[in-house]
């Protein structure tokens, strides 16, 4: 109805009439009107319920990505270490896939009888004991990897503690992230590790001193120092670690119990971490049981020697 004929009819009322259908308009307006704020708040709530299930789900995404990278373990460690070897002048890692999350380590060939030395490492970078027969034998074992008469396997554990701000686990998480990004600086990383193992068993070393360190032996990868500051390899580090508490492959003992492990040929070195006379004993006389005179050619790959 038109507003004059509205007001027409209003003034053909009655006075009293005319005051209740007012104030019956009046209460219907605002009825209308609630009805219309209570339609909007729903529609507002259904639209922030709905923003904020997406925002849920998008978030719920990032979480699950981020912990499913931060179980994935670093590329070329495939066996839970990084394998060397040499010909002749020139050391070389193997490179692998990263271990991704679920998959089983796959124990490096195991064929003694070749001729080549196979040397596993088990290190835990806070050891008296590690760096006592490293500072020994390191330079040694590394010079028949470049000669080519052995390969070697490093694989960091952290046996002492397995807390994110142990040194062992941060020690190992850096050579993880080394491998990960530049495996040919993995022995020169270690080799700085083992050098500095005092500062790590005693005050410790910072992360900006670890970061340092790397640096300092020859790794700029901006990257290593953010992976080594953020831990990134931290969950990578625990299982490895137990993996290897749990069963070590191509090996006469059951398990990791110790730092260092050596395995020879799949024997565990047992003589005195100080003694290179012992050792070089122990490794000539497993070298010599592994390969069969029968099949030794006319002009056989040398025994190794310091």
């Amino acid at each position: 109805m038109p507003a004059n004929s509205y007001d027409l009819e209003l003034r053909g009322l009655p006075k009293k009439e005319r005051q209740a259908l007012q104030r019956e308009f009046a209460r219907l307006q605002r009825e209308e009107e609630r009805r219309r704020q209570r339609r909007n708040r729903i529609i507002r709530r259904t639209s922030l319920i709905t923003i904020g299930v997406a925002l849920l789900a998008v978030a719920g995404l990032v979480i699950a990505n981020t912990v499913r990278a931060s179980l994935i373990g670093p590329a070329n460690m495939a066996s839970d270490g990084v394998l060397f070897t040499g010909d002749g002048t020139t050391v070389t890692p193997s490179t692998t896939a990263a271990l991704q999350v679920g998959d089983t380590p796959a124990a490096s060939s195991f064929a003694p009888s070749n001729g080549v030395l196979i040397v596993d490492l088990y290190v835990d970078y806070s050891s008296a004991d590690a760096a006592q027969f490293e500072t020994t034998n390191g330079s040694t074992v590394q010079g028949w990897v470049t000669q080519g008469y052995a390969t070697l396997e490093l694989h960091p554990v952290a046996l002492a503690s397995t807390d994110s701000n142990s040194q062992s686990m941060r020690t190992a998480n850096a050579i993880a992230c080394v491998a990960n990004a530049v495996p040919s600086s993995v022995l020169a990383v270690h080799n700085a590790l083992i050098a500095d193992q005092a500062t790590i068993a005693g005050a410790g070393l910072s992360t900006d001193e670890l970061v340092a360190l790397v640096t300092k032996a020859g790794v700029t990868d901006a990257g290593v120092s953010t992976c080594i500051t953020s831990g990134e390899f931290d969950n990578w580090v625990v299982d490895a670690t137990n993996r290897a508490k749990a069963a070590l492959p191509n090996s006469d003992v059951s398990s990791l119990t110790t730092s260092p492990t050596v395995v020879v040929d799949g024997k565990v070195y047992t003589g005195s971490n100080s003694d290179a006379t012992a050792f070089e004993a122990f490794v000539t006389s497993t070298y010599q049981a592994a390969v069969p005179q029968s099949t030794a050619t006319p002009t056989p790959t040398p025994a190794p020697t310091p």
